[in-house]
């Protein structure tokens, strides 16, 4: 299956069972006037974390971007798959990234040595991921990377090292790291 805002929009059971994993996908026009994305075109917002932050497929390569409700933006996945595999395998990576604090070595670690953990917690919290999961990996034709930690470290420093994301009073957005 083709992976495009477009074709998550118009799956209701997908988009139902995405709800699950914190990525909520969103109806076009979604009000995003706080930033700035002249620099990002074309732009367009896919999905919302419940805490307000916001997915959005951008530029020439349709990488992901995510514009965090604190004030931080970067690129998190070179595509909306790539983004889709983080999310439904790991639910919870935007935490073990802020643990790393980084260090691609640290999150490498943590992916290693604390998964487990992240996973109780996730699935105490919705317990709908374990059935959700193999059923989104098997339609979406989703894969578990061999090297979660190296992948989401590239598009974080390499991928989004060149973009930037400015409020509307100018002031760039933080970094993820």
């Amino acid at each position: 299956m083709e992976i495009t805002p477009k074709t998550l929009r118009e799956n209701k059971r997908i988009r139902d069972m995405l709800s699950a994993f914190d990525f909520e996908v969103v109806d076009e026009p979604f009000d995003h006037t706080w930033f700035k994305t002249d620099n990002l075109q074309p732009f367009e917002i896919v999905a919302r974390r419940a805490s307000g932050c916001l997915f959005s497929v951008f530029g020439p390569r349709q990488s992901i971007l995510l514009v965090t409700s604190e004030g931080g933006a970067g690129v998190i996945a070179a595509t909306l798959r790539e983004c889709l595999d983080l999310v439904v395998q790991y639910p919870y990576w935007q935490d073990m990234v802020t643990r790393s604090g980084g260090d691609l070595r640290e999150l490498r670690n943590i992916v290693r040595d604390e998964r487990e953990l992240f996973e109780e917690e996730a699935l105490e919290d919705n317990p709908e991921i374990e059935e959700y999961r193999p059923l989104l990996i098997d339609e979406l034709g989703l894969i578990t990377p061999a090297d979660p930690a190296g992948r989401l470290h590239f598009a974080i420093c390499r991928l989004g090292a060149d973009v930037t994301l400015y409020h509307n009073d100018g002031y760039a957005l933080s970094p993820l790291f």
